[in-house]
Parts: structure tokens; C-alpha cells; sequence
């Protein structure tokens, strides 16, 4: 078992389902995240959210359960990096792997829409590759389903990540498939232009931007790259959602006229987005124990003795993982408190040197 990665509110392993054979992921709640309610809630709706979503470009649910007050979900595990780990390793894209992003993002957006579901989360981070470069959609945490009207959503209305966050969705108003597509348009305009359409000094600052300014036109940042494919990812960027794409299915009928007007490759020819083997590893980290796999029994069907196992497990290496956590906060603390107590101690000896020479004058 390794641990992949780590989330807003969960740790991702690596494990094997010994029944078919096969890795998937394990999300593990954070203990201090799975002391609150809607947390715990807005996790288990990302596996009702996703489950529901079959698709060839949406990373799949397998399992989701909470045993001995550990809650975790089973999915589909993607062997390559996502597209900020490309992004970082090999820069920007170039137009033939953007139009991929495109259509398989909007494939997996349009089968979502038809189900009601809006993701909330669009980013590099979680569109994920694999060796053969088929993009997957990940992380359905912050989805909407449109014909319901839980609190939870409504409490969690602004969620999201501000760089790629459509102003609707800033603004905490309504929002539907098109402030994904808004989301897929700046995440396209990051992975092209090597930067994000607008950054500033703090969260808040991104989010107005978003709302207020008008984005930097694709082709002044990427002159080489076709007309048809800036104009798509800028119409994508409309502020207003009228502006827009009505919908995945619109974006993607330009998208196949976009390609229709561009050289075919050669037929056979390797995804542009593959990522080979022998490819030098992108994860940022990655923690390897010894563990027990995920096991399942027959069917598919997680067994509970062999799951509270792995459960069990997975409690020893979360709460390593938690330990070496506060051990680092207790660092910056110590580093912190040392630092104002030299503050203080500079300004009491300044201070003092101030009324002696007040009260003696000048020293000769």
C-alpha cells in the first residue's frame, strides 16, 4: 500500500482488490475532517455523486463504507499524473493535446449533465491520465445534483477552487453545466498558456477577478496555437453563462468542427497525451508501507473481516500520518514562539536603552 496523495479532506492509498485483481485507490477521511457532520455528509455524496456518473472518462466508484468511525470510499485508480503533474513535468500542452482535454472532458461533462450533476471542481488536479492518455475526471466532492435542494449544497454554494472558479459560482449564485464549462475554460487556458487567466495576491482577490475582469485573450499568451482553439477556450471563459457553450454537448460539436479543419494524424497514431512507461515519476509524493491489500470477496463485494483488516491498517497509517502532522505544527509553533520572544526581548532592551539615555544623557 502507498499513499498517493492528499486532498481538501482525505488521503488517497494505493491498494489492491485481490478478487479481480486489480489496484484501486482508497480516499480516507482525515480524522480531524471526519469530526464534522457535513464533511462526513459531503464526502459520502461524492461517492453517491460519481457512482451514479458511468463513463469512460469519469473515474469510478467501487466501494464506499465507514468501519470502527473510519470513513472511506473505493474508485477507480488511474495510473498517470493529472494534468498539473504534466503541466509541471513537461509544460504547457500543444493543440492537439488540448483538443483532447476538450473532448474527453466534455464527454464526461455532458454525461453528467444528463444526470443533473455539475461537478464544482474542474482543475488540473483532478483530470487525470492515463499511460494511454484517456483524461479522467476526478473528485465529484463538491457536486451538485440539480434536482435536489440539500443544505449541504447550499452551505458549500462557493466551494471550489478560485483560480478556476466561474463567477457565478463566486458569487454564491446558481450554477449549472455551464460553470463547469467555465472551470474546463480556465483550466484549458492554464494548461496552454502555462498560467492560470488570473492570479493575485490572495483567494479573494482571484475570485473578484473572475467576476470583474475581463480575461487575457488565449492567442496573447499562445500565438502559435489555431484561432478556432483560442475562440473556444475564450468563449468558454464568458463571464456571462449566455455566452457560453449552452452546453457539453454544443462544445463538443465545435470541438469535432475545430479538428474537422485541423491535419489528421496518421491513423494508429499514439494518444498525444500518452504517457509512457518508462516515464520519470510525476507524483509529488508517495509513502510506501508494507500493508495487507483491500481484499473483496466473491462478486466484487468487499468481505468484513478481510476489510476491517485493511481498515485497521489504514488507522495505523493515518494516524502516523496525523502524528507527523501535529509534530510539524508543533515545530512552526516552537519557531514562531522563539521568534516573538526575540522580538520582545529586542524591544524591552530597546526600550530600556531609550530612558537611560533619557535619564543620563549622552554617554562621553
Amino acid at each position: 500500500m502507498r499513499r498517493l496523495g492528499s486532498g481538501g479532506m482525505a488521503d488517497v492509498y494505493l491498494a489492491e482488490q485481490t478478487s479481480l485483481g486489480r489496484h484501486v485507490a482508497v480516499k480516507v477521511l482525515r480524522p480531524d475532517t471526519a469530526r464534522h457532520a457535513a464533511a462526513v455528509e459531503r464526502f459520502e455524496q461524492e461517492a453517491r455523486a460519481a457512482a451514479a456518473l458511468v463513463h469512460g472518462h469519469i473515474v469510478q466508484i467501487h466501494e464506499v463504507a465507514c468501519i470502527d468511525g473510519i470513513h472511506f470510499l473505493a474508485e477507480e485508480y488511474v495510473a498517470g499524473p493529472s494534468l498539473k503533474a504534466w503541466l509541471q513535468a513537461r509544460g504547457p500542452l500543444d493543440a492537439s493535446q488540448a483538443i483532447c482535454v476538450l473532448r474527453q472532458v466534455g464527454s464526461a461533462l455532458a454525461r453528467a449533465a444528463e444526470q443533473g450533476v455539475v461537478h464544482r471542481d474542474i482543475k488540473p488536479e483532478n483530470l487525470l491520465l492515463t499511460p494511454a492518455g484517456d483524461v479522467k475526471v476526478a473528485d465529484f466532492g463538491l457536486a451538485r445534483v440539480l434536482s435536489e435542494n440539500l443544505d449541504l449544497t447550499q452551505e458549500g454554494m462557493t466551494l471550489g477552487t478560485p483560480l478556476y472558479m466561474s463567477p457565478e459560482q463566486g458569487e454564491g449564485r446558481a450554477v449549472d453545466a455551464r460553470s463547469d464549462l467555465y472551470s474546463l475554460g480556465a483550466t484549458l487556458h492554464h494548461l496552454l498558456a502555462g498560467r492560470p487567466p488570473y492570479s493575485a495576491p490572495s483567494a479573494v482577490a482571484v475570485v473578484m477577478a473572475h467576476i470583474k475582469q475581463p480575461p487575457v485573450p488565449l492567442a496573447s499568451r499562445r500565438p502559435d496555437v489555431p484561432a478556432g482553439l483560442c475562440d473556444i477556450v475564450d468563449r468558454l471563459l464568458a463571464k456571462d453563462p449566455a455566452d457560453r457553450f449552452e452546453s457539453p454537448q454544443a462544445l463538443l460539436v465545435a470541438v469535432d468542427e475545430l479538428q474537422a479543419a485541423l491535419p489528421s494524424p496518421p491513423i494508429g497514431t499514439a494518444s498525444p497525451l500518452a504517457w509512457p512507461e518508462d516515464a520519470p515519476p510525476w507524483r509529488e509524493s508517495s509513502e510506501a508501507v508494507s500493508a495487507p491489500v483491500f481484499a473483496s470477496g466473491p462478486g466484487g463485494r468487499v468481505t468484513s473481516s478481510r476489510l476491517r483488516d485493511a481498515t485497521l491498517h489504514l488507522r495505523a497509517v493515518t494516524e502516523r500520518v496525523e502524528l507527523q502532522r501535529a509534530e510539524q505544527r508543533r515545530r512552526w509553533l516552537a519557531v514562531a514562539g522563539l521568534s516573538l520572544l526575540a522580538l520582545a526581548l529586542g524591544f524591552a532592551i530597546g526600550r530600556m536603552r531609550s530612558r537611560r539615555s533619557r535619564v543620563f544623557g549622552p554617554q562621553r
